[in-house]
C-alpha cells in the first residue's frame, strides 16, 4: 500500500470517528438526541413532523430552545417537550414557553430534566423516519438491502479452477 493511500485511509477513519463522536446518541452514552416534533406549539420555528437534533449541555440560558422531560410527579411526567426557555434557572426550574403560545408552561424543569438544546432541525424528517421505522417498511428495507448485497458481483474475479493432468513423458 502506498503512502498516499495510507494517508487517505487514515484521514477517512479520522473523519468517520469525528462524525460518530458528533452524532453518537444519548441512548448509547453520547450527548445527542434525535426528537420528532409533535404539535404546533413551536411554529414557525419547528413544525409538526420535523426532526430536532438536541445536544446536552452543562447549563442552559434564556432564549435557548430545549427539549425537556416533564418532571416526575407532574401530569404527563416523562413526556418530552420542545419549548424555549424564557426565564428561571436550572436549580429552581426554568420557565418555558412554545414560540406559538401566549402563556408559559405549567412545568418548571430543572437542568437534570433537560435532554438538550436544539442545535439543528430537519423539516419533515421526523415523519419520514417514523414511517420508515414501522415494522413492514423496516422489513422491506432490510430485505432490499439483503437482496442487493446478494446480487452485487464479487469484488475478486474468480477464475474457473482448472484440473491439470500430468504430462506424459516418453522415455527414449
Amino acid at each position: 500500500m502506498t503512502m498516499n493511500r495510507r494517508v487517505m485511509r487514515a484521514g477517512l477513519l479520522l473523519l468517520l470517528a469525528v462524525a460518530a463522536w458528533l452524532s453518537w446518541p444519548q441512548s448509547l452514552g453520547g450527548r445527542i438526541a434525535y426528537i420528532r416534533v409533535d404539535g404546533h406549539s413551536m411554529d414557525p420555528t419547528y413544525g409538526n413532523g420535523d426532526l430536532a437534533v438536541v445536544r446536552s449541555q452543562r447549563s442552559y440560558t434564556i432564549g435557548d430552545p430545549v427539549t425537556y422531560r416533564i418532571p416526575k410527579g407532574e401530569f404527563g411526567a416523562g413526556a418530552r417537550v420542545i419549548h424555549r426557555i424564557i426565564g428561571g434557572d436550572g436549580i429552581h426550574g426554568f420557565v418555558t414557553k412554545g414560540d406559538n403560545r401566549t402563556i408559559a408552561d405549567q412545568w418548571r424543569p430543572r437542568t437534570s430534566d433537560v435532554v438538550g438544546r436544539v442545535v439543528t432541525h430537519v423539516s419533515g424528517a421526523g415523519d419520514r423516519i417514523a414511517t420508515l421505522a414501522t415494522p413492514v417498511n423496516l422489513g422491506g428495507l432490510l430485505a432490499g438491502i439483503t437482496v442487493t448485497m446478494m446480487l452485487l458481483p464479487d469484488s475478486k474475479k474468480r477464475q474457473p479452477a482448472t484440473v491439470s493432468s500430468p504430462q506424459e513423458t516418453e522415455d527414449t
